[in-house]
């Protein structure tokens, strides 16, 4: 997560900074990340109403994996060691923002 939002490993842009460190955040806070059958409606981070939006993006650029399931349908994720270290990278670009560029990345990305 650099100052110009992107993975140079796999060069995917992250889709919206904001959105996408918060999620982190809370997966590294030790929220899992749970999908029910294969319906987006049916998946929950505690505390990221929006999760569902990006949980393609980090599933498919190996920042997230299956650690366990519940049943048949219930599937929980972590984060990779990939998906630790854009957080960290995520974290140490949020702070070196002043206020206004945060304010900025929050309303448009």
């Amino acid at each position: 997560m650099t100052s110009s939002a992107v993975d140079f490993r796999r060069q995917e842009r992250v889709p919206h900074r904001w959105h996408v460190l918060r999620l982190l955040r809370a997966m590294r806070s030790g929220h899992p990340f749970i999908r029910l059958w294969d319906l987006s409606c049916l998946m929950h981070l505690e505390g990221v109403p929006l999760a569902v939006h990006y949980f393609g993006f980090l599933e498919r650029n190996g920042y997230i994996v299956p650690c366990g399931t519940e049943g048949l349908q219930a599937h929980y994720y972590t984060l990779t060691s990939d998906g630790i270290e854009l957080h960290d990278q995520g974290e140490r670009w949020w702070g070196s923002l002043r206020w206004p560029q945060k304010y900025w990345v929050i309303w448009r990305g």
